[in-house]
Parts: C-alpha cells; structure tokens; sequence
C-alpha cells in the first residue's frame, strides 16, 4: 500500500527496508486462526464468572469500551503503517522514538511475564485431568519448574523454522479451543452422569440480564476481564512484515475475527456457572475445573471405563496444548521486536541476525526464551499457585496497559500529517473511541493492584506489582537512552 506520510525519524526507516528480509508467509486464513488465539484466554472467563450471571452485561460494555475501539485503531493505523513491528511503528511515527520503543518494551515485559506463567498453568491443568489424586501437582514447585524448562525448550524448537510451521500451530491450538468452548456451551444444557430423579442443580444462574450493583470489586473485576479478555487484535500486527498484502489482510482478520470472540467468553463463563459457584472458580485453572465438575461421576460397574470421565479428562489436556500454542505465538511475535529495536540501532544489531535458512530471529527467540524461564522460575519461588499466577498477571497487564495507552494516544495526535486522504484522517468517532479505551486501560491499571484473591499481605503485592512495572519502565527507558547515545557517537565517528 502507497502512503503519503512523513516521518517524523531523521533517516529512513531501516526497519521498513529490512523488512524484505522476511518471508511472507502468512494470510488472511493464518492471521483469523491468530486472532482467535491470542484474544481468547481461557483464564479470563474465570475472572468473568467471579461476578456471577451478571457478567453478561460486563462483557457487552466491554466489546463497547474497549474491544471496538481497539479495531477501530487498527483500522486506522495499519492502512498508513504496514509494517513489521505493529505498535511499535506506529507509535515511532506519530509520537517519536521514544514512545515507539517504550511500547515495545512493555508490550515484551507484558509476554515475557504472560508466557512465565505457562508451567503453573499446565501444572493445575494436569491436577484435573489426573483426577483428585494429583491434586498436589497445582502447588508443586518441581513440577512447575519441570514443566518450565520443558515447555519452553519445545516452544524454541518449534519456533525457529518460522511461521511456515508456526501458522500451523496456531491453527492447531484455534481448532482445540474451539472444540473445547463448543463442548462448554453443550455442557450448558447436556449435564453428565445426571437423570430425572437426580436433575442438575446449578449453584447460580449461568445468564442474568440485570447489570451489576456497581462496587469497587465489580468495577476491579470487570476492569480485569475486560482488559485481560478482549485485548490482542492488534497483536499481528506484528507480523506485518511477514504478511501478503498486510494492510488489507490484518484489517480484514481483525473484523472476521471480532464478532464470535465476544459470544464465546459469555458462553465459557455461563457454563463454568452451571458447575461451580462463583467464589470458588480457580482463576489458575477455570475451564479445567468447569470439565472436571462437569464429567465427576462413578462408573455404575465396578471397574467399567467412566467414558464421560475420560472425555472430560482428554479435553483438559488438549486444553492445556493449546494454551501452550497460544504461548508460542506469543514468544515468535515477541522475539520480532528486538529485531525491529535493533534495526533503529537502539539495542545492539546481533539482535538482526536470521537464520539463514529459515530467515527467522534465533537469536532474539533464544533470549526471549530463556528470560522467560527465568521469569516463570522467579514468580512460582516462596509462593502459593493462585497468589503467584495472581502477581504475574497483574505485573505483566500493568506493562500492557503502557503499551495500550500509548496505542490509542497515536490518532489523537497524528491528526492529518501522515496522509492526504481524507478517510485516513481521524474523525470524531475514533476520536471517542480512544478516550474510552485509554479510560478503561487506566482503569485496569489501577485496579490491578487489588488482587481478586486472597493473599497474606495485599499492600506487599500491591507494592510488588507497582515496583515491577515501575523498574520495567525505568530499565527501557535507560535502555533507549544508552542505544541512542551510541547511535549518535557512530554517526558522529563517520
């Protein structure tokens, strides 16, 4: 696409130019299959059903506050810059270098903390799917650490041949995820194990109509499910570099992909409801639970294979592959933005090196890769499962939310300087939008130091989590400082 902006950047855009280095291997029916996966968590709808039937109402006001308005920006700025790096470009554009890489940064420090929770989910994953007796593998910190460095070592490998491969698995983890969220919503009618003299009782209603009495634990919990559970179109945007056609293809894949990711959460969250009541949803491990309650039953002969049982046990597990596919993704898209960092010459230019057959970012993906062991390490020491998932995840959206207020700030102050055209210039309407979605970004932010759990010491992991977000920015921003000096001493030298 031919666009008509003006960089603000002193010389071109190296990174834009690099960008032909990367095979173009992805399509609007890669990038659908993407958008499904990285949007729909399946912790979220645990974090939904915390607020009972009502969280219909939470869901909806959510697509409008935030999840439109998110499309909407995309709309805007991927017709004007195309290019691998998504936020990061488009934020290097319209505000200045130094947004564009605080961005990047903690949109990185937001995966690498994300992705650090994968071996205590897979660990409370495999405690239900084992059945009661495994109930000690959720806590235990071998197994996690285990799980950690097992996990990620097949991410890495995975990875490293490219999306070629890794469209593949997100197709895989999409396609179980949709198999899963379809066997919810028929658990929602067709209860296991039950009959006319002994009908299924739900502890509350699944659905209600009726809008929340607003408290500050409603309000902290539908700031958490709205920004945790309908954020991540923007995420493949990333890939554009690695995308035919780029501009038309991720606008398209985030407006097919919109409208199902709404009604699937309501219906993941309704059937959690149906099987165990609201205040004891494990946040860590919600649809496992939901499936484990759903298939509980005794087989009526001795030693006869319980068949609703195993089923429920098999999706569990499948379950668990494909938030590890959904990982995946997570760390290749990370991985990309030391890259575009380095092609700018804010960090070191061994960042650039590709494979040279694959022509994929080894480098950058074994660092990723080990930071997050070490980060999934760090965050499961000295602590419970549910208060470590619960500091991971509140740190790491904290950094999300920098990279989202930043995001949504970009119409604002680009107004027409980038294109002529008069349908790339910001109206009214996305105006709007980005107020509302920077209100409910800030919103979450400071929610997010109120833990939804109980932990010993909630001002301690309020100061936790407000220091981790803190050092992250300070450590970028040092980082950025320390690249640009030396670019400049370079420059000055030639």
């Amino acid at each position: 696409m031919q666009s008509t902006m003006t960089s603000i950047t002193e010389a071109p855009d190296t990174g834009e130019a690099a960008t032909h280095a990367l095979r173009k291997s992805l399509g609007l029916r890669d990038l659908i299959p993407m958008q499904l996966l990285l949007v729909v968590g399946i912790t979220w709808a645990g974090v939904a059903a915390r607020q009972g039937g009502t969280h219909v109402a939470f869901w909806l006001l959510g697509v409008v506050l935030l999840f439109l308005p998110v499309a909407a920006v995309i709309n805007y700025c991927v017709r004007i810059w195309p290019f691998e790096g998504g936020v990061y470009q488009w934020t290097k554009h319209a505000i200045g270098p130094l947004a564009g890489f605080i961005s990047a940064w903690n949109f990185g420090a937001w995966a690498l903390l994300v992705v650090a929770s994968l071996g205590i989910q897979t660990a409370t994953s495999l405690s239900y799917a084992l059945g009661p007796r495994a109930a000690w593998i959720a806590d235990s910190h071998s197994v996690i650490t285990g799980l950690n460095f097992g996990v990620f070592a097949l991410i890495l490998l995975v990875s490293i041949p490219g999306l070629r491969t890794g469209r593949w698995i997100a197709h895989f983890g999409t396609g179980v995820t949709l198999l899963v969220i379809v066997l919810l919503a028929v658990l929602l009618f067709v209860h296991p194990h039950t009959n006319r003299a002994h009908p299924h009782i739900s502890p509350q209603q699944p659905f209600s109509l009726a809008f929340p009495v607003l408290t500050l634990m409603s309000l902290n919990l539908f700031s958490k499910l709205t920004f945790n559970g309908l954020t991540g179109l923007e995420q493949v945007a990333v890939f554009a570099g690695e995308t035919r056609n780029a501009a038309r293809t991720i606008l398209r894949s985030a407006w097919v992909a919109a409208p199902g990711i709404a009604l699937m959460y309501i219906l993941m969250t309704g059937s959690m409801l149906t099987y165990t009541p609201a205040d004891k949803i494990d946040l860590t491990g919600p649809v496992p639970q939901a499936l484990a309650a759903a298939f509980a039953g005794t087989p009526m002969i001795a030693g006869a294979i319980d068949w609703g049982v195993l089923l429920g046990r098999i999706a569990i597990l499948a379950l668990a592959l494909a938030v590890i596919a959904q990982y995946a993704i997570i760390v290749a898209e990370t991985s990309r933005l030391p890259m575009v960092a380095a092609w700018d010459h804010l960090i070191p230019v061994w960042f650039t090196r590709l494979h040279p057959r694959f022509r994929t970012p080894t480098r950058s993906l074994a660092v990723i890769v080990f930071l997050a062991v070490l980060f999934s390490c760090v965050a499961s020491a000295g602590t419970g499962a549910q208060e470590a998932f619960q500091l991971i995840v509140t740190s790491s959206n904290i950094c999300y939310g920098v990279n989202y207020v930043l995001m949504f700030a970009v119409p604002l102050v680009a107004g027409t300087r980038f294109s002529q055209r008069p349908d790339l210039h910001p109206g009214v309407v996305l105006r709007l939008a980005c107020v509302c979605g920077i209100a409910v970004t800030l919103l979450s932010m400071v929610f997010n130091l109120v833990p939804i759990v109980d932990v010993p010491h909630p001002g301690l992991f309020a100061f936790k989590v407000a220091l981790i977000a803190i050092a992250v920015n300070l450590i970028g921003a040092a980082i950025y400082w320390r690249g640009t000096y030396q670019a400049r001493a370079e420059l000055r030298a030639a």
